[in-house]
């Protein structure tokens, strides 16, 4: 009777709803925590994994060109020492697909089955792929010698033990903490519930709040003795929570800095490769000049102002890219502007004998936009249009419609296409498949678009069609 008394009573009634509260807030915040706190390990240990990828590359090219199979697999193994170390095993492979040689990290880890790689297609840039079976990664990456080109391949797995290990230290304290409010809360519920009902009210507002993601927020501290300090420490939970999910946040924008770093690095690298290139045969010509005593002669000299133009092209298109164009929008009708790339490009169409199609809207609405800039952006793709057909003949179509309030323009051609691989790449600084290419257009392109406050979308068949969409929002009146 007394226990039906007590199970029936408004304290046990409070306090095991608070109890309940309680604990489906610690556990919708601890799975929010422990849900952030796995992408940020996962990306850490990618990351890792990465770097120490491209380094044993680097490290393996000398012994690798002069076949010294006992120096390679030492290099293997000893980036396998220690605890601390995630590789747990690797292969080298020559350029064929055989094995050259393969280390593991100790005699208790069985020899794996990698997944399968196209040796013949090789991925350009290090490739991750996650093992569904155990709990590894394995990594991949041409082995890239400058003047020999792609000399053999590096494979690799790494454990996520660490990672794992990681996790369940922060469940440990998560499921502990949750333990101690619910228990705090049965507690000071079944001794102050008919005294404070109010308070318990506010106190149950606020835990609310937290489960529907209002992390850090903090209730008035009113009653006295335990419920005041139920108050106290429930707002004292808060706030630690909200540290915490903010010290997970802290390090994610840590991680994205470090990646516009990275990304920062690779543009450097790609300025200075393009630059290098038209600086060689000036520096050749040069030296000529200073070793052998020889005068310039007028072909030498045209060279040289050939190579001085592609330098600066390649700063201007830079600067392009890193400081866009901010003159002034006016509104601009993309079907004058389209007429002005066409006139440009009609003479380059003729030679080519490509068929030209015109499909335009009119009255086109206008857009609020820089005449130049986007005079450059179609004047981008109808050359890469007229490039991809290659001067073996074909079509190209350019129409102009409207779709939910954007002016829409379709360029399509029926050259040689993209391959799947590279349209993710296509809007890459420096990323381009022509020998006199930049790969800064479409970059700039995508740019100016943006600017525009519109979107580009390309599709692309190889061998039958490409498709570049454009949308431009109409202009407010």
């Amino acid at each position: 009777m007394k226990a039906r008394i007590l199970f029936d009573s408004i304290a046990f009634r409070i306090s095991v709803s608070i109890a309940v509260i309680i604990a489906a807030s610690m556990i919708a915040v601890g799975w929010l925590i422990l849900r952030e706190q796995e992408k940020t390990l996962e990306s850490e240990l990618q990351n890792k994994g990465r770097n120490l990828a491209k380094l044993m590359s680097y490290q393996i090219v000398e012994p690798f060109l002069y076949e010294e199979r006992h120096d390679m697999f030492s290099l293997l193994k000893g980036s396998m020492i220690g605890k601390e170390n995630i590789i747990i095993f690797a292969e080298v492979y020559d350029r064929n697909g055989e094995v050259i040689v393969s280390a593991y990290k100790d005699v208790g880890y069985v020899k794996m089955e990698l997944p399968p790689y196209d040796f013949e297609n090789p991925i350009d840039d290090i490739y991750i792929q996650k093992d569904n079976s155990q709990p590894v990664y394995h990594i991949s990456l041409p082995i890239h010698v400058e003047t020999y080109g792609t000399i053999g391949f590096l494979r690799m797995s790494i454990t996520k033990e660490f990672l794992y290990n990681k996790l369940e230290n922060v469940k440990q304290k998560l499921y502990l903490m949750a333990t101690a409010v619910t228990f705090i809360g049965i507690l000071l519920g079944l001794y102050m519930a008919r005294k404070v009902l109010n308070p318990i009210l506010i106190l149950n507002k606020g835990v609310k709040r937290i489960g529907e993601g209002e992390v850090g927020v903090e209730v008035p501290v009113v009653g006295h003795g335990e419920i005041k300090e139920l108050s106290l420490s429930f707002n004292s939970m808060s706030v630690k929570l909200k540290e915490l999910i903010n010290k997970i946040k802290s390090a994610q924008e840590h991680l994205i800095k470090t990646e516009k770093l990275y990304a920062i690095g690779e543009f450097s690298a790609g300025i200075a490769h393009e630059i290098k290139n038209p600086l060689t045969p000036i520096m050749m010509l040069m030296r000529r000049v200073k070793e052998e005593g020889e005068a310039l002669t007028d072909k030498d000299i045209d060279i040289i102002e050939e190579e001085m133009r592609r330098i600066d092209n390649i700063v201007k298109e830079f600067l392009a890219f890193a400081r866009p164009d901010s003159s002034e929008k006016t509104e601009v009708n993309i079907n004058d502007v389209l007429n002005e790339v066409i006139t440009i490009t009609r003479p380059k169409i003729d030679r080519s004998e490509i068929l030209l199609y015109e499909k335009r809207f009119s009255p086109l609405p206008g857009i609020t936009g820089n005449h130049d800039a986007l005079k450059q952006v179609f004047l981008n793709i109808i050359l890469n249009a007229i490039q991809a057909m290659d001067g073996s003949g074909g079509s190209l179509i350019v129409q102009t419609s409207t779709n939910n309030g954007n002016v829409q323009v379709i360029i399509k051609d029926t050259g040689s296409g993209i391959p799947d691989e590279n349209l993710k790449k296509i809007y890459d600084p420096f990323f381009t498949t022509k020998k006199e290419g930049t790969g800064m257009g479409l970059a700039l392109t995508y740019n100016i678009i943006n600017d525009h406050l519109g979107k580009i979308d390309i599709e692309s068949t190889p061998g039958v069609w490409t498709t570049v969409k454009v949308e431009l929002p109409f202009s407010k009146k």
